[in-house]
Parts: structure tokens; C-alpha cells; sequence
């Protein structure tokens, strides 16, 4: 199935929300750690960048804390591969289910 608006050809589109027993794609928790630990891994990159620019240098507290925050993105980064193709399954099966769809560029709706 190709997943793009048949007005304009964008491939912005959206499934609707429907009413009753819809299927949902099973996000695995090694995904929802990964995300976060990549945004608290960049924050912590950043803060260490700024502090070796603007003083004399990022104390070893925050570099120990970046290590192991990059410890634990590394670590869920390979959960969530071992999860990839399940999770690649459930999302198929999810936008497979879907009937009605919008595009998000011309707002045009409709459905399968």
C-alpha cells in the first residue's frame, strides 16, 4: 500500500481516529528510553561543550554523568534493534487497519 494524499501526491498524510476496536502499534520500552536518553545524552554533550568554551573545562561529575548516559543510549540502542522487526510488524498491521486518512499539506480526506 503506497501512503500518499490522491489529490495532491504528498506523502504528509495522517490515518483519522476511529471509533471501536482499532489495533495499535505495541511501542516497545526500549524505543521510549532510547528517545530519552538521546535527548539527556545531547543536553549533557552540549552543557560539556559550553562549560570546556566558557570556563576552564567540564568537571569530572558531568563527565562521568555523559559517559554513562552515552552507556545507556548504546545499550537500549541495541533493545530496540533486537525489537525493530516486532515493532515493524505492529506498525504495518496498525497502518494497515487504518481506513480514513487525512493529508496534512491540502487537508483532503479519504477513505480505503
Amino acid at each position: 500500500m503506497q501512503y500518499r494524499c490522491p489529490q495532491c501526491q504528498s506523502q504528509k498524510v495522517m490515518p483519522i481516529a476511529q471509533a471501536g476496536n482499532t489495533t495499535r502499534p505495541d511501542v516497545p520500552k526500549s524505543l521510549m528510553i532510547l528517545v530519552f536518553s538521546i535527548f539527556l545524552l545531547l543536553l549533557l554533550v552540549i552543557s560539556n561543550i559550553a562549560m570546556w568554551i566558557f570556563s576552564k573545562g567540564a568537571g569530572t561529575n558531568l563527565q562521568i554523568a555523559t559517559a554513562v548516559v552515552f552507556a545507556i543510549t548504546a545499550i537500549s540502542g541495541v533493545l530496540f534493534w533486537r525489537d525493530l522487526p516486532n515493532f515493524k510488524i505492529s506498525m504495518q498491521a496498525f497502518m494497515q487497519s487504518q481506513k480514513v486518512w487525512k493529508c496534512r499539506d491540502c487537508n483532503h480526506q479519504w477513505q480505503i
